[in-house]
């Protein structure tokens, strides 16, 4: 019982990690795109899900919202499987 539970803790840390990197593609993304610009007007036309959903090799997805003005508030919310991480960016 002790090894199994052991094992079911390890998937569910490996699913975490995963839909964590991925939600920080996410905010890299952001920023790239707002270095690359200069300007927050481009990137959230859209309030929701501003580049759609990206999915990256490694099976894990992406999205990106922006969430309030002023401040710029972005989240980016990672997932794997079933497990869902963010990160919140503000400028």
């Amino acid at each position: 019982a002790v090894i199994t539970s052991g094992l079911k803790m390890g998937g569910v840390q490996s699913q975490s990690t995963r839909a964590y990197f991925a939600a920080e593609a996410g905010a890299e993304r952001l920023l790239y795109e707002f270095r690359q610009t200069g300007n927050l007007d481009d990137i959230y036309v859209h309030q929701e899900n501003i580049f759609g959903t990206t999915t990256l090799p490694t099976g894990s997805s992406y999205v990106v919202n922006y969430d309030q003005f002023p401040p710029f508030i972005f989240t980016s919310i990672g997932s794997y499987e079933s497990t869902k991480r963010s990160v919140e960016l503000d400028f």
